[in-house]
């Protein structure tokens, strides 16, 4: 009875949770479904709605470390992209190929090409700093071996082909260190899901500079402290890239996705390539107009 009890209560928290989450996506997805998304490409309402049951389709029938919503954030700013804007779409990590799947599908509505770098054979072997990583606000610590997330090519092609659109795909096979120095292409949105911080300072030292002005980067190691404070350590960016370094909006708890303990989560965050400062709102900080309404915040 024990045992059915708690298995019950799972059930109940597992939907409560699915519950939250089929609610707040309306407002998680908002800028997803605005009419100006997507225009450019000819993207639809209803060509929105077939994207999010066919990408949560695939997070369902291929095992994957980032959700269908994590996807569905990066293809709204890849659906934002200005159509005259050259680039194509990078991914550093496929694991199984779930959001390569999907995100060729954004790649294929916007006429774009999804670059995909993995070794298809697994993690390298990390080094000590990196075989273990600390996820605060989770309260977990991630450890790595050599071969973790391993998928072979032909099977993250199999899923791709399914579930996505596999002509919209190029596979850079092979550990980053090796591909990405040859690659020299204008890249106009990338995600990085690479697990360990070596390879995310070969990724960013790589295609940072290939980034267009404006684009993104996301990231699937918000959490990952090792990682996410990479995007604000000024030696490493002056030493390796000759600038400052960027920040990372989301951060150690990364954006607020997915419904939890502690409020809303996920591991995605994003950073922008100099994004176009005189766009943004000035805000006189002199405390008088900008007090914090609780209603707002």
């Amino acid at each position: 009875m024990h045992d059915y009890g708690r298995r019950l209560l799972d059930l109940v928290a597992k939907a409560y949770r699915l519950g939250l989450l089929a609610a707040s996506l309306p407002v998680t997805l908002g800028e997803f479904f605005r009419p100006e998304t997507g225009a450019a490409y000819g993207v639809d309402l209803s060509t929105k709605l077939l994207l999010v049951v066919r990408m949560a389709r695939t997070n369902l029938a291929v095992p994957t470390g980032s959700s269908f919503v994590e996807h569905l954030v990066i293809a709204t700013k890849a659906l934002r992209i200005p159509a005259d804007s050259d680039g194509v779409l990078v991914e550093c990590g496929a694991y199984k190929g779930g959001s390569t799947a999907n995100l060729s599908l954004v790649a294929g509505h916007c006429g774009r090409e999804l670059v995909v770098f993995d070794s298809f054979e697994g993690m390298p072997e990390p080094d000590d700093d990196d075989r273990e990583h600390v996820l605060i606000a989770s309260g977990q610590r991630h450890t790595y071996d050599a071969d973790a997330w391993e998928a072979p090519l032909s099977e993250v092609r199999a899923n791709v082909d399914r579930y996505g659109e596999l002509s919209a795909c190029r596979f850079e096979a092979g550990y980053f260190a090796e591909t990405m120095p040859a690659f020299e292409e204008p890249v106009a949105l990338a995600f990085l899901d690479v697990g360990l911080r070596a390879s995310a300072e070969t990724a960013i030292e790589e295609l940072w500079p290939l980034l267009t002005d404006g684009s993104y980067l996301f990231t699937h190691e918000a959490k990952h402290m090792e990682i996410a404070t990479l995007f604000f350590e000024s030696e490493w960016w002056a030493d390796r890239l000759d600038t400052s370094p960027p920040g990372l909006v989301g951060a150690g708890s990364g954006l607020g996705l997915h419904p939890g303990a502690s409020g809303f989560s996920s591991l995605l965050a994003y950073t922008i390539k100099s994004p176009a400062r005189e766009t943004f709102e000035t805000v006189t900080d002199d405390g008088r107009e900008n007090v914090v309404d609780p209603r707002e915040d």
